[in-house]
């Protein structure tokens, strides 16, 4: 995909050259017509001053190859014709070409047929050392005007390339409106005030939405945690197994609404690009905290941890942000895994791998981070969307390997 600016000049200069090519045939065209015309003009001179020297002194000229002058029985006058012909040159040994004049004039009664001929090689230079000093100036002209037409285009859509940056880092986060360089050029203003009305229209609807969210959040969460509450109290009565197996399903019901809103909010947070003050984590710390508060999921599978640590692996980050990254990766590691599996933990200087044993099913790279996604009955399925955005958020890069007994996932700076 080719820029704007280079389009017009691939356009611009194919149009210079076609110009130069026709033009220079046209040139070449009249320049052969108005070197015929003097050579015609000559030749019909010439006859003019030989047969006035006939008429004074009858006796024949005939200067081969240039004139020819022979007395001949036709009583017939005969208009002059000029044309062009090849004449052998002995000393050069080879046919050259000339402009000749044939004609029949009857001078003192007598007929006289009269050739004349001009050289045209003389005429053949001269017209190639015009034709190559016009290649040459319509060439320096071609290299003027499409260097002026580029360094003209680039000021001209100097404004515009500004304003493009200007759109690439503006964000609804910083609650700025968009302020773009104005431009003398009508299309360039208009596209600019379209611009400026639709970020503002849409930064205003963006506050609402965010507002609508966090209120929206804020209120379904407090109703959700007196249900909870109130089950909880409900579920340490006596009750009949049907109506505590009903209110039990009600009770894991509300709670995972109830995680799922705090995780769908988070997610909001993470799409906008709000984060919290940030520090420098010691990776391998946070990853042994979490394992030692996962140990009740890791002991029910039987899985064995394997730790290897070659460096330190420091990150600038959100301490509750990198909570919850770990804390997702640690979890699918567990949840996903097979019974008296393993679950390999690597930290390096610029990446961290955590890899676990697998059933030899295959795990859809393409799905996993989408939304709703899940592997098993108790899991929302946001986790790896919460991963995903995370790592978007600082600029990281995650990639997933598998074979037919384990999957890994690689986390790199």
């Amino acid at each position: 995909m080719k820029k704007l600016i280079e389009r017009s000049n691939q356009q611009f200069l194919i149009l210079l050259v076609l110009l130069l090519s026709i033009s220079s045939i046209i040139i070449f065209l009249l320049l052969n017509r108005y070197i015929n015309d003097e050579l015609d003009e000559k030749l019909r001179n010439d006859e003019w001053i030989i047969i006035e020297k006939l008429k004074k002194y009858p006796e024949i000229i005939s200067i081969s190859p240039i004139i020819e002058v022979d007395t001949i029985n036709l009583l017939i006058e005969k208009k002059s014709v000029i044309k062009n012909v090849l004449v052998y040159d002995f000393i050069e040994k080879e046919e050259e070409p000339y402009r000749e004049l044939n004609s029949v004039k009857n001078i003192n009664n007598k007929f006289y047929k009269i050739k004349i001929r001009q050289s045209t090689i003389e005429n053949k230079d001269l017209m190639f050392a015009i034709g190559i000093t016009l290649f040459i100036v319509f060439l320096l002209l071609v290299l003027v005007l499409f260097y002026i037409n580029n360094r003209l285009s680039i000021r001209l859509w100097k404004p515009f390339h500004i304003n493009i940056e200007k759109l690439k880092y503006f964000s609804f986060n910083e609650n700025k409106p968009l302020s773009l360089i104005s431009s003398d050029i009508v299309e360039f203003q208009q596209l600019n005030q379209s611009l400026e009305e639709l970020t503002s229209k849409l930064s205003n609807d963006y506050i609402t939405l965010k507002e609508f969210t966090e209120n929206a959040s804020h209120e379904i969460q407090t109703p959700l945690a007196i249900i909870l509450l109130n089950i909880e109290d409900i579920l340490q009565s006596e009750l009949s197994e049907s109506n505590y197996k009903k209110l039990y399903s009600s009770f894991q019901a509300a709670k995972r609404l109830s995680i799922l809103n705090e995780k769908l909010l988070l997610l909001a947070k993470l799409e906008n690009n709000e984060k919290g003050e940030e520090q420098i984590i010691d990776i391998e710390e946070k990853i042994k905290q979490h394992l030692h508060a996962l140990a009740p999921l890791i002991e029910d599978k039987s899985l064995k941890i394997i730790f290897n640590k070659s460096e330190r692996f420091n990150i600038s980050i959100d301490p509750i942000l990198a909570d919850i990254l770990l804390v997702n990766l640690l979890s699918n590691a567990i949840k996903h895994n097979i019974n008296k599996g393993y679950i390999r933990i690597s930290i390096k200087q610029k990446s961290i791998s955590i890899t676990n044993s697998k059933s030899k099913k295959p795990v859809d790279t393409i799905t996993i981070f989408k939304r709703f996604e899940k592997g098993n009955s108790t899991s929302i399925g946001l986790g790896l969307s919460i991963v995903e955005k995370i790592i978007k958020v600082y600029h990281l890069n995650l990639s997933i390997q598998q074979n037919k007994e384990e999957i890994t996932f690689m986390i790199n700076k």
